[in-house]
């Protein structure tokens, strides 16, 4: 498997990770008000790969399961992944058999027309009912409690996925979801463990991943937001212009690009490992110079320094 796959499918798992700990936490509420449909449990999990939980576990047992470089911790996290599913599709039985039986069952007991056979069938069929309903209680705590241990070792996953470079960006986009699973300081927590400076940090890497992928627009906006968290980052400001020099120049905004990108040389001649973008920024400012000049629309030096 190719790296750049690997990552994808890395990102891929942590998401559909957090769509089964938010449908789980449906499926407690529903049961708990007393409208947990089978219908809707079989959108949680099923054994013909339409629930987001038989997802989850074909991802899991795909990148872990019998994979020599996979890490104890992503083995773990496969075996508690699997747990959970055997134990939702016992659940998922169990809400079948109220749903569709129970009420059968119930006009049955309601006829004047039973034998005696039939009546002791009848008990045995409250007694069934009367398991399910136990087993369905039961089992919805052991999934609770299994998904507990699911959030804490998808924490480890996290860490332990840190340089995935797809990740920061990934972090950021589904911030409130993280949030509504481990709480602003458990997050919090969180981003101090994975990233030097936490959040700033994270912003940073985020506005990187973007660059990288040449989403200057999206980059552009991070790297102004990681130099206004960071006053005295001069790295951070350089790549908001290097950024918004070429995010101009594709939005074919020539003159706000060979400010942007003259302003970005300045700085960067200052800086120890800008060199790479210096280069990228020189033959920006050489192509926009030249198309500008040919228009007839290059203005004076003294007048290329606009806000950016």
């Amino acid at each position: 498997m190719s790296s750049s796959n690997l990552e994808k499918k890395q990102i891929d798992l942590i998401r559909e990770s957090i769509s089964v700990h938010d449908f789980c936490m449906e499926v407690m509420a529903l049961y708990a008000k007393g409208e947990l449909s089978f219908g809707r449990m079989e959108e949680f999990v099923d054994d013909r790969g339409k629930s987001c939980l038989y997802r989850l576990k074909q991802m899991s047992h795909e990148l872990f399961r019998n994979v020599e470089e996979a890490t104890y911790r992503e083995k773990f996290y496969d075996i508690t992944v699997g747990y959970i599913f055997h134990e939702a599709m016992k659940l998922r039985e169990n809400v079948y058999q109220l749903e569709y039986y129970k009420p059968q069952y119930q006009t049955l007991v309601a006829s004047d027309e039973l034998t005696a056979l039939e009546k002791k069938i009848i008990h045995e069929f409250d007694a069934l009912i009367a398991k399910a309903r136990k087993r369905l209680k039961e089992g919805l705590k052991e999934v609770k409690m299994l998904l507990k241990d699911l959030v804490v070792q998808l924490k480890d996953l996290l860490k332990l996925y840190r340089g995935n470079y797809l990740l920061p960006r990934f972090i950021l986009e589904n911030e409130k979801a993280l949030i509504r699973i481990y709480h602003k300081r458990g997050f919090a927590d969180l981003l101090s463990d994975m990233y030097e400076r936490g959040r700033s940090t994270l912003i940073h890497k985020a506005a990187q991943s973007f660059l990288d992928s040449e989403y200057y627009g999206d980059a552009k906006i991070l790297f102004q937001k990681a130099a206004h968290m960071d006053h005295g980052n001069g790295k951070a400001r350089f790549m908001f212009l290097y950024a918004s020099a070429f995010s101009s120049y594709f939005k074919n905004r020539p003159t706000r690009a060979l400010n942007c990108a003259q302003e970005a040389l300045a700085l960067g001649a200052t800086l120890n490992d800008a060199q790479p973008y210096n280069e990228a920024l020189e033959r920006l400012v050489a192509d926009v110079a030249k198309d500008l000049k040919k228009k007839g629309k290059l203005k004076e030096e003294g007048n290329a320094n606009l806000r950016v």
